[in-house]
């Protein structure tokens, strides 16, 4: 009976969408944890360039989730748009490890990302409809909980392909150019899986929509939903780019490996609080458990911000390593308690004829954004130090969660 109460909510669209996530979390992630090494090591780029080229690729984008969103409430189904999403990211990881230099990576990482803005939102929509209002939050959560899981296995295979392929002696730098190179094609092997697994979902049936003209406005949303919209939106200013944890990480001393594993520490622990964030959220509202997940952030970011300089040549000394697996696991447990959790709140309060438009409009504000926070991230590492990204992320996060705390939440909200 236990197990019966566990599944409810979690229908076959929301599983097959599980696992689809799972591999292509399982592919991307064997990328991401090499990806800025391979852009400062091998294709020459700096921490701005590095902000630029995920804030571009995010913000670039973002407007297609909002027309994916709309074309699929038009269209009056999602899975096509998934399909295509999930397919355009397929082709675009075959040809990464090809790029010679870091302005052709951009455009190739702009397009992967395409297939992302192609996805998201339609594939929300799905995920929403295919499961009741009470346990939506189950839903994205356990969502989310699949998507990190394929994220724990992605750097795992990514460091033991690492540990074979790397040359004695090599640590980072042009010479393990090759092996991450390598890595990244592999990569494209699950998400070819991810892809095939799309067309096991099955439409919800629902009403085509009538044909309106496509306008980025939030006029008719709810004005609670707009302002939170606004709220994540400052949030997303704070939450720059994963990469920046790793470069600091390697910046204070740790070897690659010790980086990777880190960024294993984060996922795990993003994983294991996606799902019950989720249900929390199902119980006591989104509310109390995204101001959860800011806090998270910024106690992350003060923290990171604060490493001592280290001192050329001298190893990181265990406090700093603690104090890096603290900020990982902090990070992890800030994104297992927003991301999907937001989501779902915004899901709850769209209107039900707008559903994929609202989410994708949702998905834009917090991505266009993104230009900005990867941009400014870069510019004070170069320009001022390392730990001022971070000042900047702890400051721009508090001020997102104290406006959470007087935002007035409607019922279950």
């Amino acid at each position: 009976m236990a197990g019966r109460r566990w599944s409810v909510g979690l229908t076959a669209n929301v599983v097959v969408l599980g696992i689809v996530s799972l591999f292509t979390d399982f592919s991307s992630e064997m990328i991401l944890p090499i990806l800025p090494f391979f852009l400062t090591e091998v294709l020459l780029a700096n921490a701005l360039i590095v902000g630029l080229i995920e804030g571009l690729a995010e913000s670039a984008v973002s407007f297609m989730k909002v027309v994916s969103g709309r074309w699929s409430d038009t269209a009056g189904g999602r899975k096509g748009f998934v399909a295509a999403g999930y397919g355009l990211s397929t082709v675009m990881k075959v040809l990464f490890p090809f790029a010679v230099g870091w302005p052709e990576f951009l455009g190739m990482r702009v397009v992967e990302r395409t297939g992302k803005g192609v996805r998201d939102a339609p594939r929300d929509a799905l995920l929403a409809e295919s499961t009741s209002p009470e346990t939506r939050g189950k839903a994205f959560g356990f969502h989310r909980s699949m998507d990190t899981a394929g994220a724990i296995i992605g750097p795992v295979a990514a460091l033991v392909l690492l540990a074979a392929l790397l040359p004695p002696g090599v640590v980072g730098g042009p010479e393990a150019g090759p092996a991450y190179r390598l890595i990244i094609l592999v990569a494209a092997v699950p998400a070819v899986v991810s892809f095939a697994c799309v067309f096991l979902l099955r439409e919800p049936a629902r009403q085509r929509q009538p044909g309106r003209p496509l306008r980025i406005t939030l006029r008719g949303v709810p004005r609670p939903l707009v302002r939170f919209i606004a709220i994540a939106s400052v949030f997303s200013l704070a939450d720059f780019s994963y990469a920046f944890l790793l470069l600091r990480a390697a910046d204070v001393g740790e070897s690659r490996t010790i980086a990777i594993l880190l960024y294993v520490l984060f996922n795990v622990v993003y994983a294991a609080h996606a799902f019950p964030a989720g249900i929390l959220s199902d119980r006591i509202g989104r509310k109390p458990v995204i101001l959860g997940g800011y806090g998270a952030f910024v106690a992350m970011a003060v923290l990171l911000a604060v490493l001592p300089v280290p001192v050329p040549g001298v190893p990181a000394g265990p406090v700093v390593l603690g104090a890096l697996a603290l900020g990982f696991g902090l990070y992890g447990l800030s994104y297992g308690m927003a991301e999907g959790t937001q989501r779902a709140l915004v899901a709850d309060l769209a209107p039900p004829e707008a559903k994929a438009t609202v989410l994708g409009a949702y998905h834009t504000s917090v991505g266009v954004v993104k230009l900005a926070s990867g941009i400014v991230a870069g510019l004070l590492w170069v320009a001022v130090a390392p730990a001022a990204t971070f000042w900047f992320g702890a400051i721009a996060a508090s001020v997102a969660a104290a406006m959470l705390l007087g935002w007035r939440a409607p019922i279950r909200s």
